[in-house]
């Protein structure tokens, strides 16, 4: 019987888990530095964790099983009458799933767009080498446009068709003529000082003879023709450049298209759509309104802050970038959208947290208890069984006296009836009687062999119980410390990997903990009953080292103690 308790004793489970790396140092079980160093990429608080699925993000066993009906107390005892263990289990996932995960799952979806909000912002914002991704000013940005189509233009093949006589004059002409029409020039247009209309009347002579008549009648041949040529050409590529570009507007309802950013606006491709930027920015802009359409339980309403995000886009007098603007050095209304998520994320997290662990200390407490009460009847039966052994020794030594009060007898008459005898009285040694009797020897034998193995493993179920409420507490401690980020995040870590190891006692580690102790406690009364049996009834001297009413057994302890 006590090797199969002693199996079960020794097969608790035991409240361990592996120390942590953070930033770089090595945390023990006990949340203290050790003083040794470990690689943070490979495990480190300080690197991104990524909390496991059978961990408190996961519908784990752990929560399961405390978060069931089946094991709550109610009115008149458990909710179900009967306490099936795979139905228990499986209730118990669900009311967790639903009450505890849930609402974390709609704080880390929350936290998710609102980072994907930022992200997108940001890109809109200065996602156009360092401007906006949409129009702010029509007739500048086609001027950017307009710059580029001419740049192109003047600095590309097209005028080397021109006559090399006049076409770097031709060039300069053009050039300036479009800064004119552009930007203007601040002065009179025209700036001939004489008669213009004499001047204009009288041309000058030309060149010309029928030898190069042919040649001359060439537009091509003429400066004045070559030139309003190209500066059709000219005006032409600025044309179709700025007419792309309003139909990518068009496209993109105001937003530019991700593009190769090719100097010439003609050749530039088309990477992402502007209607696919603006769509996929509208999207993640009406997220939050979209959320709280489709919110159908209190766990599902956003926070304000990011519920109110087009709004205040609407709103403010800045428009779309005053979201990232701070106003009387309080944060933006981005980073305080940021802060909100982040925050409901962490509440929703220590709540899940506390769950398991508020759940996992009163485990862990009762677990406790019973290992205490086994702990305390092993202990109960050692005291006991000394203590029949001492009442032994008190039956058993007045009788050795009397034994030895009378000596040893002879016959010297074996004729007379009865046959006469002669005793001869003997001392004890009073040493050897006193280190017989405190020894207790008998009584240690049986708690070696039977009790020790059992109070060891019982004193080791004891302390790692002990040991983990400790910790259990300093983990609810950890994960309630608004104070600190760092210790908070450090703690649910923790207790993700305790979880997700099942280094938790549960709730049938308690059902099982119970049962060793009825086990256990009928097994000692059952030992001590048969001990003291044994000693005092058993006819062998050996095993019944007690039966007074044995005469080899007194007379085995006289020969024994004799002086």
């Amino acid at each position: 019987m006590i090797v199969p308790l002693l199996f079960l004793l020794y097969s608790a489970p035991v409240f361990t888990h592996a120390a942590t790396c953070v930033d770089g140092k090595v945390i023990d079980d006990d949340g203290n530095d050790t003083g040794q160093t470990c690689d943070p990429e490979q495990d480190s608080a300080a690197a991104p964790y990524d909390f496991k699925n059978e961990g408190i993000f996961g519908c784990n066993q752990v929560a399961g099983a405390n978060a069931s009906a089946g094991t709550m107390a109610a009115i008149g005892g458990v909710y179900v009458p009967v306490n099936d263990a795979a139905v228990t289990l499986n209730t118990g996932i669900l009311v967790y799933k639903e009450c505890v995960l849930r609402p974390l799952q709609n704080r880390l979806r929350e936290s998710a767009m609102s980072a994907l909000l930022k992200k997108q912002y940001i890109g809109v914002e200065t996602g156009r080498e360092g401007n906006k991704r949409y129009v702010v000013d029509i007739d500048d940005e086609l001027l950017v446009v307009d710059d580029r189509a001419a740049l192109t233009y003047l600095t590309g093949p097209t005028l080397e068709t021109v006559h090399p006589a006049y076409r770097e004059q031709v060039k300069r002409v053009l050039a300036v003529k479009y800064r004119a029409e552009t930007r203007g020039t601040g002065k009179q247009e025209c700036g001939y000082a004489g008669d213009l209309v004499m001047a204009t009347q009288n041309p000058t002579e030309n060149e010309f003879d029928l030898a190069n008549f042919a040649e001359l009648r060439d537009p091509s041949c003429n400066l004045f023709f070559e030139y309003m040529d190209k500066k059709d050409e000219l005006d032409a590529a600025r044309a179709t450049a700025k007419a792309n570009q309003m139909t990518m507007w068009d496209w993109g309802r105001g937003f530019y298209a991700v593009t190769d950013n090719a100097q010439d606006p003609s050749a530039e491709k088309i990477l992402t759509p502007s209607s696919v930027v603006q769509e996929s920015y509208q999207q993640i802009l009406g997220s939050s309104v979209r959320q709280l359409e489709n919110s159908n339980d209190i766990g599902q309403m956003i926070g304000a802050l990011f519920a109110g995000v087009t709004t205040q886009a609407l709103t403010d007098s800045r428009g779309l970038s005053g979201l990232s603007k701070s106003v009387a050095g309080r944060p933006s209304y981005l980073d305080q959208v940021a802060k909100e998520s982040s925050q409901g994320v962490i509440g929703a997290a220590v709540n899940a947290a506390l769950t398991i662990l508020n759940s996992a200390r009163q485990v862990e407490s009762n677990f406790l208890a019973i290992m205490n009460a086994i702990a305390k009847n092993l202990t109960d039966t050692i005291n006991q069984i000394r203590g029949v052994e001492r009442q032994c020794w008190s039956l058993v030594v007045p009788k050795v006296r009397e034994y030895a009060a009378q000596g040893t007898c002879v016959v010297t008459d074996p004729t007379t009836n009865p046959p006469t005898t002669q005793c001869t009285p003997f001392q004890l040694n009073e040493a050897k009687i006193s280190a017989a009797t405190s020894s207790l020897a008998f009584s240690q034998q049986v708690i070696d062999s039977q009790i020790s193995p059992l109070a060891q493993a019982a004193l080791t179920n004891v302390q790692s119980s002990q040991k983990a409420l400790g910790l259990i507490d300093q983990l609810i401690a950890g994960v309630t410390n608004t104070a600190s980020l760092t210790a908070q995040r450090l703690a649910l870590q923790q207790l993700d990997s305790l979880v997700a190891q099942r280094a938790l006692h549960s709730q049938y580690d308690v059902v099982n903990a119970t049962k060793q102790r009825d086990d256990i406690l009928s097994a000692m009364e059952n030992l001590r009953t048969d001990t003291a049996k044994a000693w005092g009834d058993s006819p062998d001297p050996a095993t019944g080292w007690c039966n007074i009413q044995n005469p080899d057994v007194i007379k085995q302890w006289a020969e024994r103690w004799k002086k």
